[in-house]
């Protein structure tokens, strides 16, 4: 497993030293390092909490999101959260708005944008992806939002992106789980230590990465979660994309 886990204070993102500042782009290695950075941001516990009391993708998502928007202030490209300003090919084949978790977009004139990258967030418990079921699951949901950055148009944008979150949590002291407020707990009440992965991690990430290889290249790291409610969380990930022109061309409608 590459392993992208870095310590230390916050600081900006990397990846793009030496590019053209004239031509910005949504890079996998910019993307990696906002990631980091992102994961840095959060205060000692932070992380664990959000991941044990709610889906982590949205926090994450949001972290990222400033740390690109902060990478490319000064430059022709804006970053949106939830952006609707692209139109995919609906269910009755009409064009439909497309919400799109993080967007990368290039005024090229006054009132005219194109969307130039785009990234999805998924996240998925650890131990909800060990099993052919659960990888099944897991590709199929990164293959729909995958479908959907296709325009109703034809176009796709440049550089289109998933992010697969594997949360991962250990138990550490049972005691101190409060059930009443953390998500999953009939996992919990099934199986005291359900949450307990111990090794799996490693083996969790190379079964999705493996998975999502025949989509585009693939690469992954650790966000480090801390501690909260006696429960050690860390966060690896893995990241599709850029996702090439001949994975669209082949990929079969969801509808």
């Amino acid at each position: 497993m590459t392993n992208a886990k870095a310590a230390g204070p916050l600081s900006g993102c990397a990846g793009m030293e030496g590019a053209d500042p004239l031509s910005p782009r949504l890079t996998v290695a910019l993307l990696d390092s906002c990631l980091q950075s992102a994961g840095r941001s959060f205060e000692e516990g932070e992380l664990a909490y959000l991941a044990l009391t709610s889906q982590i993708e949205n926090p994450v998502r949001d972290r990222v999101a400033y740390q690109l928007h902060r990478r490319f202030k000064g430059t022709h490209l804006d970053v949106g959260r939830e952006w609707t300003g692209m139109y995919a090919e609906g269910k009755d084949g009409q064009p439909s708005p497309r919400k799109i978790d993080l967007a990368v977009v290039k005024r090229t004139r006054r009132h005219h944008v194109e969307p130039q990258g785009v990234v999805e967030f998924k996240a998925v418990y650890a131990y909800e992806a060990q099993t052919r079921g659960h990888l099944n699951r897991v590709e199929k949901q990164v293959t729909t939002d995958v479908f959907k950055s296709a325009t109703a148009y034809g176009s796709v944008p440049n550089d289109v992106y998933a992010v697969v979150l594997l949360p991962s949590m250990t138990i550490k002291n049972e005691r101190s789980l409060a059930r009443h407020v953390m998500k999953g707990t009939d996992k919990i009440r099934i199986d005291g230590f359900r949450l307990q992965v111990g090794n799996v991690p490693d083996s969790v990430v190379k079964g999705v990465a493996d998975r999502l290889a025949p989509l585009g290249p693939v690469r992954d790291g650790v966000l480090e979660g801390g501690m909260e409610y006696g429960v050690h969380v860390t966060v690896p990930y893995v990241i599709l994309g850029p996702i090439p022109l001949t994975t669209f061309e082949t990929l079969p409608s969801p509808y």
